[in-house]
């Protein structure tokens, strides 16, 4: 093979990989850095008062994280996330994400009766009717909770969620980040 003909492929597969990443809405909204090897820490939501402002406890008041989840469990009819910080950069060889998970303590939050999950493979059933695996389907706290005791914990340990928290600390969304 030329190199002209080397350089003609290497061009086109990075195309593609850019525009299968594209496709797959690894970012939010336009909401992630224009550099997706960025690792995403705790950006404010413009949308709602400064944290700094705020009165509240929690130091992720109106911010993302990113985070593993040790575990999750439902006290009073509040659901509660056992979790920690952690990093997340694209992995272009395999169009997957690659988790660096935190290290210290967990942290235990709370989620907003209404909050919002979005979970893909492993953490949701692999035989969601016509989705792919990397698809987030919508789940209730409930089975969230279920579908979380179910995971061997060596496999949870490696997924990563992106979590959104209102101006008082609460979780208002999950979304489990798509694990081949």
């Amino acid at each position: 093979m030329s190199a002209a003909r080397r350089r003609a492929t290497t061009r086109l597969l990075t195309v593609v990989a850019l525009g299968a990443l594209v496709l797959t809405g690894c970012g939010e909204s336009g909401k992630e850095p224009a550099d997706p090897t960025t690792p995403v820490a705790a950006t404010p939501d413009p949308t709602t008062p400064d944290p700094q402002a705020s009165t509240s406890k929690s130091p992720w008041a109106a911010t993302k994280q990113f985070v593993t989840i040790d575990k999750a469990w439902t006290e009073g009819g509040v659901t509660r996330l056992s979790v920690r910080p952690a990093q997340k950069e694209v992995n272009t060889q395999f169009d997957t994400w690659e988790i660096t998970p935190g290290t210290g303590p967990f942290t235990t939050v709370t989620m907003t009766e209404d909050a919002r999950i979005l979970l893909t493979t492993p953490v949701r059933d692999e035989d969601a009717a016509g989705a792919g695996k990397a698809e987030p389907l919508p789940a209730s706290q409930a089975e969230f909770v279920t579908l979380l005791k179910r995971l061997d914990p060596t496999v949870s340990a490696g997924i990563g969620y992106d979590l959104s928290f209102d101006g008082s600390g609460q979780v208002t969304r999950v979304q489990s980040l798509y694990r081949p």
